[in-house]
């Protein structure tokens, strides 16, 4: 059996529509249900080949009260895959763009507060240098990047308010952590501590390291050794992004191949077994 051009693209579409879906509920209770039906459409399968007509027919009844309960017990789930079709974020990772966006807007928020309030603040957002090393000097977390959760760290009398947050993707790793202390003999006499492990910082990875004054309440960047003064709500965010944008251009022509040959197994798999049931 050939599968022709329109067949192709129609197997393609559907794959990925299946792919989005799964991805969207990878990470709720609903991917339980999910496998939950998959072994009950199996075990229906099975028991049609095998003859058991009075099982059969429990069976038919059983899937049809599943059908109807679908729309119901996948409502969140639903909810939210059409609101992201709404705003055009549904097929945004199929096309190598990472979210960088929400993240950004928590922390740059969270930044403007406590720069409001004179809190002091080192937030160090990890690229492609391994960080373990500093999230073991802190108190490992693993939390999502919210306002809320990055104001309250850096509370003076939070207990973990002393040292950075370490922040990886949409989580933060660790917080409270040690940083190494630049011995750059050219910086400012007049550089604090903070200052001074956040370049400290910039310059043992490729890093870029959040830093808001406890005394000015001035929001700073360091990366590669150097450091940004003064930088306002909308030059904090266009600081972010153009280091992770430019991250994630240099990482898209891999994550493009694995995808591809991925994806060419999977049509393989189903050419297979479309030549076996058309034999």
């Amino acid at each position: 059996m050939e599968i022709d051009i329109l067949t192709f693209f129609d197997l393609l579409v559907t794959g990925v529509i299946i792919y989005k879906l799964l991805t969207l509920i990878k990470k709720t209770r609903a991917i339980q249900l999910v496998k939950g039906i998959a072994i009950l459409f199996l075990i229906t399968f099975v028991s049609q080949r095998l003859g058991f007509e009075i099982f059969n027919f429990l069976l038919e009844e059983l899937r049809t009260m599943v059908l109807i309960a679908i729309p119901v017990v996948f409502q969140p789930e639903l909810r939210r895959g059409l609101r992201q079709l709404g705003r055009g974020q549904f097929f945004q990772d199929l096309i190598g763009k990472k979210e960088f966006n929400l993240r950004t807007d928590q922390m740059v928020t969270a930044a403007v507060k406590m720069s409001e309030n004179k809190t002091g603040c080192l937030m160090v957002l990890k690229r492609e240098t391994g960080l373990q090393e500093i999230i073991d000097t802190g108190v490992e977390m693993d939390a999502k990047v919210t306002i809320e959760l990055l104001v309250s760290i850096f509370f003076p009398k939070s207990p973990l308010h002393d040292g950075a947050i370490v922040i990886e993707d949409e989580r933060i790793l660790a917080a409270s952590c040690l940083l190494p202390l630049s011995d750059n003999q050219r910086l400012k006499q007049s550089l604090g501590t903070r200052h001074r492990a956040a370049i400290g910082m910039s310059e043992e990875s490729d890093a870029l390291v959040v830093i808001v004054s406890e005394e000015t309440g001035n929001i700073s960047t360091a990366f590669d050794g150097k450091i940004k003064y003064n930088l306002d709500e909308f030059g904090l965010k266009e600081e972010i992004l153009s280091k992770f944008d430019n991250l994630k251009d240099t990482s898209d022509d891999e994550e493009k191949i694995v995808k591809g040959e991925q994806l060419k197994e999977k049509l393989q798999q189903i050419r297979e077994k479309l030549s076996f049931w058309d034999d």
